[in-house]
């Protein structure tokens, strides 16, 4: 004799893809919130470098307390190796070698996200930097080992190796990546780029090429252009795959 489930179970199971939802639904928002208050500091931090270019006080003595560290000579190499590394140039030809490199493995999508994110992110940090105008560091105030004539607000180094390692990161923790069966092998590379992404505000504050705040200002501003690019990259793209809107809502209710 076939037993029934009982009223009760009969409803969680029928409100379980409901709830499903509503948790879905929840994140979403909060997410959006959280990226448009993002979105709101930077603004607000623009104006206010705008109106006040120089160095605050903090700054100028952080600046010159980093500076005055005795580093290691190992160590101080791979932080300007860090910075060297990712200066237009090189980190132009890093971007378009590995674009090649996924175009040649059929790895579209991922090659047009990445190549896109850079090109919004870099030209987005370009415009903030005309429109904000603040100054390099001055030579008068703490060490510059490169005088450059760009804007120093915000760091265009650093928001480039946000988005540029932020999204190599994001795509190798996706589920085609970690079914890979060498994908192990990728656990070094992952912790270089994690490194990389860490040590490159401090890298720049060393080398007398930005101010704190210009960093600071760049970790926010590469962070939401790469979380804006992961959730795009998430989306369901059904153009190409009539069936799958279909699929999707069956599976939300558990057929």
């Amino acid at each position: 004799m076939l037993r029934t489930a009982g009223p009760q179970k009969q409803a969680q199971m029928e409100t379980s893809p409901e709830r499903k939802r509503s948790r879905s639904g929840l994140s979403s928002a909060l997410g959006f919130v959280l990226w448009g208050l993002g979105l709101l500091i930077l603004v607000i931090a623009s104006w206010i470098v705008h109106s006040h270019p120089g160095p605050w006080p903090a700054e100028l003595a952080f600046s010159r307390w980093a500076q005055g560290l005795s580093l290691p000579s190992w160590l101080h190499a791979i932080l300007v190796f860090v910075s060297t590394f990712n200066d237009p140039l090189p980190s132009g030809i890093a971007l378009a070698v590995l674009m090649g490199f996924m175009l040649f493995n059929h790895w579209v999508r991922p090659a047009l996200f990445l190549g896109l994110l850079a090109l919004v992110g870099d030209s987005i940090d370009a415009i903030i930097g005309d429109l904000v105008g603040r100054p390099r560091p001055s030579p008068h105030l703490i060490h510059v080992s490169y005088s450059m004539d760009f804007n120093s607000f915000p760091s265009g180094h650093t928001e480039h190796i946000v988005i540029f390692y932020g999204f190599l990161l994001f795509l190798s923790f996706t589920s085609p990546v970690r079914q890979w069966r060498y994908a192990k092998c990728l656990i070094p590379l992952q912790v270089l780029a994690f490194f990389d992404v860490l040590a490159m505000g401090f890298s720049r504050v060393l080398e007398g090429e930005h101010w704190p705040t210009d960093v600071l200002a760049a970790y926010l501003s590469g962070l939401l252009w790469l979380t804006l690019f992961m959730y795009l990259y998430g989306l369901r793209w059904t153009r190409n795959d009539p069936g799958a809107w279909e699929r999707a809502k069956l599976a939300t209710r558990g057929e």
